[in-house]
């Protein structure tokens, strides 16, 4: 993914996510390209949670990421349910799946990842771009929101 800024790299990772779940939603998916995906939105929200959100929310935007990591928390349990289960099972959680991310992901997009391309620490060095890139989910970790 060759981006020079955060929203182009995250919204590639949305595309390749819908991509994986419209494959598994139409029986075309082995249970790995969907256990990729999944794994992948989840590494996505983690990148999202402990790496972009903290400087959105010194930069005021506290409302709207709220409401994303409240839609985290409700994906959660549907991304862990079809991991277990895999793309055999997949429809129904799939498609509830899927449809949050179409109604959650444009918001992420005009909002947040807009905001995050002109966050100091990205105009100025690309830094916010770089942590992105490098960070990596700790095992076990779970969203803010996730159902305890």
């Amino acid at each position: 993914m060759d981006s020079t800024h955060p929203s182009q790299w995250l919204e590639a990772q949305h595309r390749r996510i819908d991509d994986g779940l419209k494959a598994a939603l139409r029986g075309s998916a082995s249970d790995a390209v969907l256990a990729d995906a999944l794994r992948l939105l989840q590494e996505h929200i983690h990148l999202e949670e402990a790496v972009l959100f903290p400087p959105l929310e010194r930069a005021g935007l506290s409302m709207p990421i709220f409401v994303m990591q409240r839609e985290h928390g409700q994906m959660w349990p549907l991304i862990e349910t079809l991991l277990a289960s895999g793309a055999a099972a997949a429809h129904e959680p799939g498609r509830e799946l899927f449809q949050m991310l179409q109604i959650h992901n444009p918001k992420e997009e005009q909002i947040l990842y807009r905001a995050a391309d002109q966050l100091p620490q990205q105009t100025e060095d690309g830094a916010l771009l770089r942590a992105l890139q490098d960070a990596r989910m700790p095992a076990g970790w779970a969203c803010a929101m996730a159902p305890r």
